[in-house]
């Protein structure tokens, strides 16, 4: 029951550790890597897939001082759920979002939400930061201009179907 409870719980903490790293750190002094997230793709890697390289260190420590004995046994499973966590980010973000590999997604309403949102933010920076629970007012994401707003997001990202 701890170890379900270190994992989930550590699953759902990582959204909010997302938002923030997004919205103070990549926005704020991280924008060096992170700009080449918002400037038209290259086709290949970019400067902002150092982040989740960087944050994937997190899980590492945990599991490395699990595995040795440093810390609690529900430590590990802990590190399991921010290790889901970053999995979650690959398969929503950059599979389905950016579609960065071309691999088949179900259309589902969840999905199309979280890809709409995401372009609205790419849009002009601002909210939503999170990403699986991209918080954001109905009226922000049904401006009578987000047609043009949002076509101009998908522009910038070639690799986005709608």
């Amino acid at each position: 029951m701890i170890a379900a409870a270190a994992f989930v719980i550590s699953f759902v903490a990582m959204e909010a550790v997302s938002y923030a790293a997004h919205r103070w750190l990549m926005h704020g002094p991280g924008m060096a890597w992170h700009s080449s997230h918002h400037a038209p793709p290259t086709g290949g890697l970019e400067r902002n897939d150092l982040f989740p390289l960087c944050f994937s260190v997190l899980g590492f420590v945990l599991f490395a001082l699990a595995a040795i004995g440093a810390v609690p046994a529900w430590v590990w499973w802990s590190a399991a759920g921010v290790t889901a966590y970053g999995v979650a980010y690959l398969a929503v973000h950059e599979l389905f979002i950016h579609r960065r590999l071309a691999v088949p997604v179900p259309n589902v309403a969840y999905l199309r939400w979280l890809r709409d949102s995401h372009r609205a933010h790419h849009v002009d920076g601002g909210e939503p930061f999170g990403m699986l629970l991209p918080v954001m007012s109905r009226r922000r994401l049904q401006r009578p201009d987000d047609d043009d707003l949002l076509a101009r997001a998908t522009a910038r990202d070639t690799r986005a179907r709608l």
